[in-house]
């Protein structure tokens, strides 16, 4: 276990990092709501991060600020050292219900990013096949999402994604309306794709037992206004496939759900 405070040994290999970011929102009554007090948060390239926490304490808006889809109101997130200033192709962006286009097939919704940026369509062709291959979609290059149940459906949305070339994944809740099968199913695709690319994930989660098999480290999230409460270091060996019956497993779920239950209950009173 570490505290929130944990720093890495290698300061030049920060690849995310996330400066005192605070975010209010105007309720409209002359009142602002604190979504995000002073969070810090680093991420080393090629580690896989996940974001716990109760509802409500700022999870996705977090990842919508690293995005550049949000702007925050205090504070600066730094990509390889550089402000990010908006959206960038290098931060793909994966949500709980997928933004695949209902109108294109599989494979030209996987094109469509590499269609935006350019890329020759001999390239795209390539690209396309490429990531179908590694999602296991290959056999359905032709269909449409309607014809696709929904864990395919969130396969081709992580491909529509690899096929941007991101150096960074950011994941919000991207399993999280599928059914338990189909989300371990996903779960250890995901680990494979990442073994193999170790791209800088970042992926918010509302299940502590996918964070604790997916992550190189947790952060738990206090309630309303997000904090950043503790950071929590996973040691268990990799690959994780068949991890979840160890007793470390157990007990760094134990930790974080008592974490977790801790600070709802002090909100609940």
């Amino acid at each position: 276990m570490t505290s929130a405070a944990i720093t890495h040994p290698d300061a030049a290999a920060v690849h995310v990092d996330v400066r005192r970011i605070s975010q209010r929102f105007s309720s409209g009554r002359g009142r602002d709501l604190l979504a995000l007090d002073r969070v810090d948060l680093q991420a080393h390239r090629g580690e896989f991060v996940s974001i716990v926490g109760p509802s409500g304490c700022g999870k996705s808006t977090l990842l919508y600020i690293i995005a550049g889809l949000l702007r925050s109101s205090d504070g600066e997130v730094l990509v390889d050292g550089k402000p990010i200033v908006g959206p960038d192709p290098d931060r793909g962006l994966v949500l709980q219900n997928s933004s695949i286009f209902p109108w294109r097939t599989v494979a030209e919704n996987v094109a469509f990013g590499p269609q935006m940026r350019g890329v020759a369509e001999s390239e795209r062709r390539s690209l396309v096949a490429r990531y179908l291959d590694m999602v296991g979609l290959s056999k359905f290059a032709n269909f449409y999402p309607r014809e696709l149940s929904g864990g395919m459906k969130q396969r081709i949305a992580i491909a529509q994604m690899l096929a941007c070339g991101p150096s960074v994944f950011l994941m919000d809740e991207p399993f999280g309306a599928l059914d338990s099968l189909s989300r371990e199913v996903l779960q250890d695709q995901l680990l494979q794709l990442w073994e193999r690319d170790r791209k800088t994930v970042l992926f918010v989660t509302h299940s502590i037992d996918e964070a604790v098999l997916l992550s190189d480290r947790i952060v738990v999230m206090s309630p309303l206004p997000g904090r950043v409460k503790e950071v929590v270091r996973v040691d268990l060996p990799r690959p994780r496939q068949e991890t979840r019956t160890l007793p470390e497993f157990g007990r760094l779920r134990g930790h974080i759900w008592s974490a977790i239950r801790q600070e709802t209950m002090e909100v609940i009173g």
